[in-house]
């Protein structure tokens, strides 16, 4: 299934938005990495709320633009015009009744008596899912029943806050990969599609189906959820292109950019489109599997999946084992995020894990995750590659590169054990260089991109 990749250098700046949007004006150098974590923004108008757009019932009270201090507008997922409830002076926000939680459900207005697809893993059996309250879990069950019946439009009651609702609105978009016509846009009580034709949906979603049911056959020969996992993040790399440009923004968060495209090469996917399609895929193959967001270290927002083998919970990194070069490297693949435990990148290379911060300041923390402290599915760790002593990290390296520069790949790593080991290593590359362009006349270049924090040295070839 490997396929030539079209990967496309970041050309565009973008502002950072709140919620699962964000991005920024990132100018490399040839051969320098790109960390692709972008997610840009749809074409629907958010401040339309009225006409013949999907619904048929307008929730009841009255809305205002939300603003900051200064008065200017805050916008939500996207860009969008944040709005939210208003309360009369003196009116004071209640906690929701049994009886007005069922109002939330009741007074969903469907245009489908049936869902349009269903996903093989109950929203109840989601980790998410059950870290929140009563009232929280219906809101829940009321969005996935709009989102999954094409109804945009959903009362609620003056108890469901912005907040409240940017929370949960966002948990369903992340954490129900099938709803790939979901669009980002938040407002209160109100649902925007990418998509409207139920016809078109079955069609994109019979390509998906077409792609995800090969990728299942062969994930379906290993014996180990390691290995499936392998299976799955390698089609995503090598089927996949980042890249931020204008008419590809409805889908490439969803999983329909990564499976439907079958008119073309590659399936144009920012992060978010990553983390769903390897939750789409665990969730097919009975893998428990989450999407997580934060952002990077320079506050662009970003999305990657949590996975639990044998028990215990690891972190998986799609996107960025298929990082953006310029000019373009056509058939790169690495695994530094496959399956690391939470200490090697939280808050280093990973930051605000599942925070929101809305432009308003208000922060909202969609869950706080399963703890990640395992290696022992971590791809270095599995498969020997982590070295505690200088000698052996050596010999290492020289095979991975010997290894490399004979079979025509673009990586050779390895995993340090401590910091001296990382430390001799990295202090010794010129030595490395000379080795493999001494030895390998196919080899015009080798260049650093390891990794201090994760002590992980990583060095690429030229040919």
């Amino acid at each position: 299934m490997k396929l030539k990749k079209k990967i496309s250098a970041v050309l565009a700046l973008c502002l950072a938005l709140s919620v699962f949007a964000g991005c920024s004006d990132t100018t490399e150098e040839p051969n320098e990495e790109v960390m692709p974590n972008v997610i840009t923004s749809g074409t629907q108008d958010p401040s339309a709320d009225g006409g013949d757009d999907n619904g048929t019932t307008v929730f009841t009270g009255e809305t205002a633009v939300v603003t900051d201090e200064s008065g200017n507008e805050v916008t939500g997922v996207n860009g969008d015009v944040l709005t939210e409830r208003v309360t009369e002076p003196g009116q004071t926000e209640a906690t929701l009744s049994p009886e007005q939680l069922e109002e939330i459900i009741n007074n969903t207005t469907t245009q489908n008596t049936q869902p349009l697809v269903t996903s093989e893993v109950k929203s109840s059996d989601r980790y998410g899912y059950n870290t929140l309250d009563d009232n929280e879990k219906a809101l829940y069950d009321a969005i996935l029943n709009a989102a999954s019946t094409m109804t945009s439009k959903i009362r609620v009651t003056d108890s469901v806050t912005l907040e409240t609702w940017a929370k949960v609105f966002g948990m369903v978009y992340n954490q129900e990969p099938q709803l790939f016509w979901l669009n980002s846009k938040i407002k209160v009580g109100r649902i925007y599609f990418n998509e409207v034709d139920t016809a078109k949906i079955t069609e994109m979603q019979a390509e998906i189906d077409t792609t995800v049911d090969k990728i299942l056959a062969d994930a379906n020969k290993e014996s180990t959820t390691f290995g499936k996992l392998k299976v799955f993040h390698d089609y995503l790399v090598y089927n996949s292109s980042f890249e931020l440009k204008d008419g590809v923004a409805d889908y490439n968060e969803t999983i329909y950019n990564a499976f439907g495209h079958s008119s073309s090469e590659q399936g144009i996917v920012q992060c978010g489109g990553y983390a769903k399609a390897i939750q789409y895929l665990c969730d097919k193959s009975g893998i428990e599997c989450m999407v997580i967001t934060g952002n990077r270290s320079d506050g662009s927002s970003h999305a990657w999946n949590k996975i639990k083998i044998d028990g215990e919970w690891y972190n998986l990194d799609t996107t960025w084992d298929d990082p953006i070069f310029s000019p373009p490297v056509y058939d790169y693949i690495r695994y530094n995020f496959f399956l690391v435990p939470d200490e090697w990148i939280n808050e280093k290379t990973h930051i605000n894990v599942n925070k929101l911060t809305l432009n308003s300041g208000a922060v909202i923390n969609y869950f706080t995750p399963p703890t990640a402290d395992s290696t022992a599915e971590n791809y270095f760790v599995k498969n020997g590659l982590l070295f505690d002593d200088k000698d052996s990290a050596d010999a290492a390296l020289k095979k991975a590169l010997d290894d490399a520069a004979n079979s025509g790949a673009h990586v050779a790593s390895i995993m340090a054990g401590s910091q001296e080991v990382y430390d001799y290593i990295t202090s010794n590359l010129i030595t490395y260089k000379k080795y493999v362009m001494n030895g390998h006349s196919n080899v015009t270049n080798l260049t650093n991109n390891c990794n201090e924090e994760m002590l992980l040295i990583q060095l690429d070839l030229k040919y």
